[in-house]
């Protein structure tokens, strides 16, 4: 795992803190943090959780259990962060509810069980976007 650029003596603290990309992530429970931190960890990115200063996030994983929970968890996600990019995570790959996701405006959307790998693609698309807007 990758060691956390935060964590470094305080010289190189603020330099490294401004250069790190950093998700927000709602909605979780522990075991889905700890697992999506330590993904996304080893390529640099750091994981907030709700208690985090949303204003510095390049992009925003919300995790919902059902199709009618979609619209209230984006607006939250909004709310906490702005224009930055928001994914949906879901608990199993259900076209009709990837597609709602969609449909309501999510960047993109992951169903757990599918390979991290992915995650992490969709992430870095999603922080790449970020970083190109004015």
């Amino acid at each position: 795992m990758c060691a956390d650029p935060c964590a470094e003596a305080p010289s190189a603290r603020e330099e490294a803190c401004s250069r790190t990309a950093r998700v927000l992530l709602l909605g979780a429970d522990a075991s889905l943090a700890s697992l999506v931190s330590d993904v996304l960890g080893e390529v640099g990115i750091t994981v907030m959780t709700e208690e985090a200063n949303p204003q510095a996030t390049g992009a925003v994983l919300v995790m919902v259990q059902r199709g009618d929970s979609i619209l209230g968890a984006l607006q939250r996600a909004r709310e906490a962060a702005g224009t930055a990019p928001v994914f949906v995570l879901v608990p199993f790959a259900d076209g009709r509810l990837v597609q709602l996701a969609i449909q309501l405006g999510a960047q993109g959307c992951f169903a757990l069980g599918q390979p991290m790998e992915e995650l992490l693609r969709m992430v870095r698309s999603g922080l790449s976007g970020a970083e190109e807007a004015p």
